[in-house]
């Protein structure tokens, strides 16, 4: 079986749908229009009825544009779309996610959670996190693990940013 089989009743999540190579976008889009799809090496057709939730980190209006994303998938697709900002542009809610992740990986490794001190929240807030969530949250580990219970300067922040 495969996922969309798997899906039946439920929502399939499609990650970094902007990758898709435009022959597979051709397929994708017939199983969106009619839930028609066909395991590899059969010639019956199947029907899901997955929902469908796609995510991406490309502009897909610029990608139809230069030809790199069918017009058609696209429109199908952008049923309901939520842009997310990327983290260097949310200011202050990059402190809640810092909250977020040192409470939970002090208490994933039963250790003290770490405090910045307010030099190194000064940091935390104005560094861009290019990796985005995946960087901020692999920064957390990294302090969690090293220095469960310290209180965090900005050198020692600094040395996780480099």
């Amino acid at each position: 079986a495969g996922y969309f089989e798997d899906a039946v009743d439920s929502t399939l999540f499609l990650d970094e749908i902007g990758e898709l190579p435009l022959e597979l976008q051709a397929k994708l889009l017939r199983v969106l229009e009619n839930g028609e799809y066909q395991r590899v090496g059969e010639t019956q057709s199947r029907v899901s009825n997955a929902r469908i939730v796609a995510a991406t980190n490309r502009d897909l209006r610029s990608e139809v544009r230069h030809n790199r994303f069918r017009a058609d998938l696209y429109h199908r697709l952008s049923v309901f779309t939520i842009e997310v900002p990327a983290l260097r542009e949310l200011g202050d809610d990059k402190l809640l996610l810092l909250d977020h992740f040192r409470d939970f990986y002090a208490r994933q490794i039963g250790a003290q959670p770490v405090e910045l001190d307010a030099e190194a929240i000064r940091l935390w807030v104005q560094y861009p996190f290019p990796g985005n969530v995946r960087e901020l949250r692999n920064v957390m580990i990294r302090l969690c693990t090293k220095y469960a219970g310290t209180r965090i300067t900005p050198s020692l922040l600094q040395a996780e940013f480099d």
